[in-house]
Parts: C-alpha cells; structure tokens; sequence
C-alpha cells in the first residue's frame, strides 16, 4: 500500500469494502464482494485526485484528475488502440452500473472515475517505450550512452528524437523509485510479444496525438502476459509536449514543459522534495506535511483538463456525457465580446446566434484608445470573472491586446482574450487588423486553430464556438526590461 496523508485518504473516494491494493492515485477493490458478477474475477478501480510526485503522494488533492485519467484511459482503449491488444477493461462511465449492486448505481462520481477490468496476476515490471531521450532516460545515456542496453548516437541532448522508439522496462516498487532493467532480461523471461506490442501501442497513441499537434515523448504501460493492464496513455503515465512548444525547445537544446504533472514537480523540486528518500519515514513525513500552494493546484487542473481537450477534440464534460454515458450537466460558460466601436455589432451577429442557449454573454461597446480608465475598471473588476473574452476591432486592431495586458496587470493571465479582426473598409484595413493580432510579441491573445487572427463575421462565429468548446491554459504577458535612455546635452 502507499503512504498517502491521512487527510488525503480521508477526502479520498474509499469504499466500504475489500481493499485489494491502495496505490499512489488509484484504489482497487474485489468486485465479486459488491456484486454477483465479481466471482473472483473482476475488480472495481477507482481513480482519485490524488498526486504523486518523485513517489511521494503530497498532502493535496489535485480537482478532477481521477476524472481525466478515467476517461483518457477509456478513450484510448474504445477509440484508439481497439482491437490492437487485448486490455483489461471490461467498463467504464455508466457502464460500471452493470455490474453494482442497486445502492452504487447512478452515483456520477464513481461512474466518471471508475473502471471495472479483469484481475490479472500482478506485472513485474513497467513497460516504458521511449521515444524522445529525456528524464531517468537522458540521466542513464549520459552516464553510460546506453539505456536498458540499448546503444543509442553521440551527441544527443535533452528532447532530442530517438532514432527509433526504444523498450526500456524498469523494476515495479512497491515501494521507492523503480529501477532500470535490460530489455534483454525481460524478452529471456517473457518473449519478444511485451515488448513488440508495448512499441506498437505506443506508436499508435504517439502517431494519433501528433495529428492532434502533441508529441509524445515517452510512455509507461504494465502488460500482464500479453494483456494490457491498468492505464494507458494519461498524464500520469505519459510525457505529452505541444507540438510548437518542442520544437522551439530544441533549438535552445532544452525538453519544454510537458502537460502532465511537471508543473507541481517544479514546485516539488524547489523545496528539495527530488531529493528525499520515499523509503526513510521521516523524509515521509516532511514531504506529507507540505502544503501544496492553490495556485499550483489549480493549474495542475487546467493542465489535466487542457491535454484531455487537445487529445479527444471535447471538453471533458461533454466527453463524460456523449461517450461515456454518464449523465453530466454542463456549466454554461460566461463569454465577454468586446467592440471598439457600436458599428462593429452587424458583424457579431453570427457569432452571438451561436452562443444564445450555449452560454451567458453580453457586449460592451469599449475604445482602447477613448475609453482607457472605463477599459481598466472594466478588466479588473467584471472581465476577470469571465471564462472567456471575445476582443473583436479593425484596422490597428489593438483591442484584444490591451485588453490582456489589463488582465495580467490585474492578476488574472488565466482569462483567455480570442483576437478577432473586424472586415474593415479595404483590403489594407484587413490586413492591418489580422497583422496587429497575428504579430504580438509572445502571442498573448489566442488565435484560431491554424494560428491565424479569427477575421471577420465568419471569424467571430468560429471564436465564440471556441471560447465555449475548447480548453485555454494562463498566458501571461512576456516581460521585457525597459531601458531608460540618458539625458544628453547638446553642445552650444
């Protein structure tokens, strides 16, 4: 069992029941003491909000993480790998209704964060396919060239593209970290089959998600015999990078953050916590008696919901009820749309349509330039409780760009501004109004999917659908020192 804080275990989804094993995230239950369908043979998983970081689980709950894991895991097993492999999972979302009794049926929670599967006898190793060289992976090559045994080029650098996926198995702790092993020792005890299909179910998650502009670096699967078992392809078991992100990153030779639980390992490494040992009860204790800022929580949230909407196409809430079954309700998002001037409305009319019955929303009429003080007291004291701005101006098209700088000046980078370029009178007004958004130093505002400056009646149509339907993470503003030039005298 893992070592988990007791007030985490207490705010934990743990039912009255046989508690085969307690891990760092998930609990699992005999299935056959709930129903009459169990026979001992299937379990009841339940993914919580737990988190771990370097095989501590901290003294925090991380909002909707079991959710995520829950539903990405489903996704990749009913819409991507499919009949590739054969996987544990027998169901999932309302599915799990099947097999409980009548007590723990309907209850949404267990349904978006619960699996049932077959139980399997237990892995002993994790299944790691590689195929970006970084973390324990670029350690190892840059102590021995190798890692498991693979020999791999000179030269390489952290995020650097393997030539090739690599396996490279470790030992599964039940306690500590776990520890390399040789992809030879694991084929001499269990065939070529593991880690023939552990590289081609990773190259299907990973040519899958590079459609979607995410690059996956590495991934963990646990194989019992030839089954994939337990999770597949979430945050927690995978590295996914932005596409764009990565490849800006290897020009400076540095691996980008990935979207998963790096931003709370950061947090994590700033107090030392990398470098205690899960095995000694008092570094146990210290790192169980951290508080997790809510800052960084609330971002792990956003980041978990944002890699989910990159990878499925849906809003997790959608997903839950479109695919899963499980009867969620929406929240319907609140939208701000922003005009310079009262004779821009005709063109917001498209987009407004969209939103009447999806969203709550008004329109405000607000000049960068005329109406400054009213567009800062604005900012800070409505638009900051807004899901989602729709900044909508021609010709210079400065709007949207002030608008986020207020936000950030405000404390809130977490509001997304969409940049929409109103049709002007020419051609040139257009492309003055498409080039001021497009251009922005640091692209503070968001643009559409093919990075281009939503533009016209059509484009305020496509920012609203994306101001309710997509997955935003915080844009700060990027600093830049000022320079304060010297006073000079001009010789008489």
């Amino acid at each position: 069992m893992a070592k988990i804080p007791k007030a985490v275990l207490d705010r934990s989804p743990v039912l009255s029941g046989p508690l085969i094993g307690q891990g760092k995230v998930r609990d699992t239950y005999d299935l056959g003491h709930f129903s009459k369908f169990g026979g001992g043979k299937l379990m009841f998983v339940v993914a919580s909000d737990r988190c771990s970081i370097f095989d501590f689980v901290l003294n925090t709950l991380v909002p909707q993480k079991g959710e995520v894991l829950t539903a990405l895991n489903y996704f990749w097993v009913a819409k991507v790998i499919r009949d590739l492999c054969e996987t544990d999972m027998v169901a999932c979302g309302a599915g799990i209704d099947e097999f409980l009794p009548s007590y723990l049926r309907g209850n949404l929670d267990l349904q978006k964060r619960s699996t049932v599967v077959r139980l399997l006898p237990a892995p002993e190793v994790e299944d790691i396919v590689r195929l970006v060289l970084t973390g324990s992976g670029l350690k190892s090559y840059n102590e021995t060239g190798m890692i498991c045994g693979h020999k791999l080029p000179a030269g390489l650098t952290d995020g650097s593209l393997l030539p090739y996926p690599i396996y490279t198995p470790t030992t599964k702790a039940v306690e500590g970290h776990d520890l390399h092993i040789t992809a030879d020792s694991v084929v001499e005890k269990y065939g070529f089959k593991r880690e023939r299909l552990a590289i081609q179910v990773a190259s299907v998650i990973a040519n899958y998600a590079a459609a979607h502009g995410i690059r996956l670096a590495d991934t963990k699967f646990e194989f019992s015999g030839n089954i994939l078992a337990d999770e597949k392809g979430t945050p927690d078991s995978s590295r996914f990078v932005d596409e764009k992100a990565w490849q800006k990153a290897m020009k400076a030779g540095k691996f980008p953050a990935s979207l998963d639980k790096q931003y709370v390992r950061e947090w994590g490494k700033k107090l030392g916590i990398d470098k205690r040992d899960p095995e000694n009860p008092e570094d146990v204790a210290w790192v169980h008696s951290q508080e997790v800022p809510a800052d960084v929580v609330e971002m792990t949230t956003k980041i978990y919901r944002y890699i989910f909407w990159r990878l499925t196409g849906m809003k997790l809430e959608r997903f839950q009820r479109e695919e899963m079954g499980i009867d969620v309700v929406d929240r319907r998002p609140t939208v701000d749309i922003v005009v310079g001037s009262s004779s821009d409305i005709p063109q917001l009319h498209r987009g407004l349509d969209w939103l009447s019955g999806r969203a709550r929303f008004r329109v405000s009429v607000m000049s960068c330039h005329r109406n400054q003080k009213e567009l800062i007291d604005f900012a800070n004291n409505e638009l900051i409780k807004s899901d989602a701005v729709v900044a909508c101006a021609g010709k210079a098209a400065q709007l949207p760009a002030d608008i986020k700088v207020k936000l950030c000046l405000a404390g809130h980078p977490e509001v997304p501004v969409l940049g929409v370029a109103l049709k002007g009178a020419t051609i040139e007004d257009d492309r003055d109004a498409i080039g001021s958004i497009q251009g922005l130093p640091g692209q503070p505002v968001e643009l559409d999917e093919s990075g281009h400056a939503y533009f016209g009646d059509y484009g305020v149509l496509a920012a609203c659908k994306a101001a309710t339907e997509n997955e935003f993470l915080p844009k700060p503003m990027e600093s830049k020192p000022a320079e304060i030039g010297k006073w000079y005298e001009v010789p008489s």
